[in-house]
């Protein structure tokens, strides 16, 4: 029997199709934002990639003697640069729907447009979390509050608690010190009422649980009071102890993985089967990931699923282009396939905050 082992879509009985197709939410896939895009070609015998680090130099505080007596050449001696390659190998990805002849002789020929959209969603939200995973697993971990593991996270105030202002300057002031550089300039501020000038930022994610608390934090600046002052970001939330946070439901979240929640601590943050769940925040600087992709250039920006994107490509058979394989002309298809290879450039320009999420609804 054919198509035993893919999903075959198939035609309906009796069902008459409304003409408006329901509409699906986009999410905002934010973690390509910032990274060293690259590329490499077909036919050039390699699927690696490679970037090339220059350290900084030591300064030097040693003033330079008279050169006297016979010259000799070199006259001085001078330092040698620190140089690290960064490697990556590039992995290919897609999937694909078979669509049969009873689906064109009887559901409305707007489906099969909704299902090449759909394919297209699927590698957007594909691609943004291969990414992802490249950010989140790859830079250092800082745990909120007194946590020193993920197992020791907590959403009891007397304890971790959520993501203070003291977490996040944990994180800014490693970079800091490691000379990451920000993404954002200064702003000075507007003579418009409620505006709220801004210091140069770095880049932070996180799911709309985090975001939430954010929000309530004393200090942190709501996307509104400076959007008119400099270039906002796709879902940008807001500014909080220098780092412009974007939030979007493609953020991780390990379920059941910090201290067991019992009592009353049940009511204090967001846990599965009685343990507080645990949510991942990459904040970093300019360069410290890369992306790569096969003959294109990957994206360096937020986008939303479903854009068009460089590097994917839809692909769509008609029925009967399988020749012998469709003797009979009745199967079609429509799919996607992509390139995709990430890595983390410089691991000391961004950290992995790991945090729980409070409860904001009393109904939850």
């Amino acid at each position: 029997m054919p198509f035993t082992t893919t999903s075959v879509i198939a035609g309906p009985v009796n069902v008459i199709f409304q003409t408006n197709l329901l509409r699906r939410a986009l999410a905002k896939c934010p973690y390509f934002y910032g990274s060293m895009a690259a590329e490499i070609s077909s036919h050039n015998n390699s699927f690696t990639a490679r970037w090339r680090r220059y350290e900084n130099v030591t300064p030097t505080t040693t003033p330079l003697v008279e050169l006297g007596g016979a010259v000799t050449f070199p006259t001085r001696t001078g330092s040698s640069p620190s140089v690290t390659n960064v490697d990556a190998t590039v992995q290919k990805y897609g999937d694909f729907f078979f669509l049969n002849e009873e689906v064109d002789l009887i559901n409305l020929g707007k489906q099969g447009s909704e299902l090449s959209n759909g394919l297209g969603i699927q590698a957007g939200r594909s691609l943004n979390r291969l990414q992802r995973d490249i950010l989140e697993d790859n830079f250092t971990q800082v745990f909120a509050g007194t946590a020193t593991t993920a197992t020791g996270i907590s959403a009891t105030p007397t304890t971790s608690g959520f993501i203070k202002g003291s977490d996040v300057d944990t994180v800014t002031n490693a970079l800091d010190r490691n000379d990451a550089m920000k993404f954002m300039p200064m702003t000075k501020g507007d003579e418009a009422i409620g505006t709220t000038p801004l210091r140069q930022t770095y880049f932070g994610i996180a799911h709309p649980d985090i975001a939430a608390g954010l929000r309530v934090l004393t200090g942190f600046n709501s996307v509104q009071t400076y959007a008119g002052q400099t270039e906002t970001m796709m879902g940008e939330v807001g500014e909080f102890r220098g780092v412009r946070f974007v939030e979007t439901s493609e953020a991780t979240i390990d379920l059941t993985t910090g201290v067991a929640a019992t009592g009353s601590a049940t009511t204090h943050g967001r846990s599965t089967a009685t343990r507080f769940d645990v949510y991942s925040v990459p904040i970093y600087g300019q360069d410290a990931v890369g992306s790569l992709g096969l003959d294109s250039t990957h994206v360096k920006t937020i986008y939303e699923a479903g854009d068009k994107l460089p590097g994917i490509l839809m692909i769509a058979h008609a029925k009967g282009s399988a020749g012998a394989g469709d003797p009979l002309n009745e199967v079609a298809s429509v799919g996607w396939k992509s390139w995709h290879a990430g890595t983390v450039l410089n691991s000391t320009w961004g950290r992995t905050l790991k945090a729980p999420a409070p409860i904001l609804d009393p109904n939850e």
